[in-house]
């Protein structure tokens, strides 16, 4: 299964900017939620817990300090800046910072820094891997808010390339569906057929437009999901019609799509939703993950098999505490209760 060993190591992280553990034979077990009444098991359920006996002439090591450890073992990576993008990699997954930084975060150690694009006036609104990533090793970055949109396309020591210009925005989304460039800006959702990664991206087809200030782009195989934003509330919904809205959010992020499930990431809730899905059709009510417990919640990826991998903004707009921003693997059970925010 894809990105198993990622999943475990994830949760079970070790303390520091990012933190992996070395059981990587043990089934991925998310960090509950507050308010579950127990704090995240030590081991993996089924396997029994070390013996607390010391083995001769071993010590204990000194658990790690700093200004940059943080006590959460869900908890993957710190002080960053503000994580509004990230995005799932193989056995590794991204996160894109909003000042143009992007690292990797893999089992081996440290976050790794790939690269950098200068977001001039504006920011950076998504990340996506190339479709061949493993050939060519390329990211693609949306830079909003500085002029016309931008398409940067970064190579690890290279300097990023713009390979496409399109409306001036504040907010969007970008995805490669069938391995075909697909970028949200403003209310349209536009994309490119005949881009293969080499020069710039020409003639865009529209994909869907007038739905609202778009957030977010999410794929399931060949299906495209969108986060937008309307006068009615945050949306998650496909390009033909609307899945669920949140008539009391005014603010949305990232989405993250799975065979059966949707998930939006709603920032000013302090939260990420998740919606069980049947037929392309809601099944039930959302369930609320991690609420209040990592502050504003903006970007939001799915890794492996349906596990939810997000990063925080705290430091625009938010209360941050000191490790943060953050990328976090988000519990699978709902929890609320702002006092458990760490």
């Amino acid at each position: 299964m894809r990105s198993l060993s990622l999943l475990v190591v994830l949760v079970m992280v070790m303390a520091g900017c990012a933190r992996f553990d070395d059981r990587l034979e043990a089934p991925f077990t998310p960090a509950p939620g507050p308010g579950m009444g127990a704090a995240p098991p030590s081991t993996p359920p089924g396997i029994p817990p070390p013996s607390s006996s010391p083995i001769p002439g071993e010590q204990d090591a000194p658990p790690e300090t700093g200004p940059c450890v943080d006590p959460d073992p869900a908890v993957i990576a710190t002080c960053l800046e503000p994580a509004v993008a990230v995005a799932g990699l193989g056995e590794r997954a991204l996160v894109a910072e909003s000042t143009g930084g992007v690292k990797i975060v893999s089992v081996d150690g440290p976050p790794e820094d790939f690269g950098r694009v200068d977001p001039r006036g504006g920011r950076v609104a998504a990340v996506a891997p190339s479709p061949d990533f493993a050939q060519d090793r390329l990211l693609y970055l949306l830079v909003v808010g500085d002029g016309p949109s931008r398409v940067e396309r970064l190579a690890r020591g290279d300097a990023p390339r713009t390979v496409a210009e399109l409306a001036p925005a504040e907010t969007g989304g970008l995805a490669f569906v069938d391995a075909v460039l697909t970028v949200g800006v403003g209310s349209e959702v536009v994309r490119f057929p005949g881009f293969r990664g080499i020069g710039t991206a020409q003639n865009p087809e529209v994909v869907v437009r007038d739905v609202g200030r778009i957030t977010g782009l999410c794929t399931h195989g060949s299906e495209l999901y969108l986060a937008t934003v309307t006068d009615r509330g945050a949306v998650i919904r496909s390009a033909d019609r609307v899945i669920w809205t949140w008539p009391d959010q005014r603010s949305a992020g990232g989405c993250a799509a799975a065979q059966d499930s949707l998930a939006l990431a709603l920032p000013d809730g302090e939260r990420a939703d998740t919606l069980a899905l049947t037929g392309g059709a809601a099944r039930g009510q959302p369930e609320a993950l991690a609420e209040g417990r990592y502050g504003r919640i903006t970007g939001l990826a799915s890794v492996g098999d349906g596990v939810l991998l997000g990063g925080t903004t705290n430091k625009s707009g938010g209360s941050p505490v000191p490790t943060d921003d953050r990328a976090v693997i988000l519990p699978q059970s709902a929890g609320g209760g702002g006092d458990a925010r760490t």
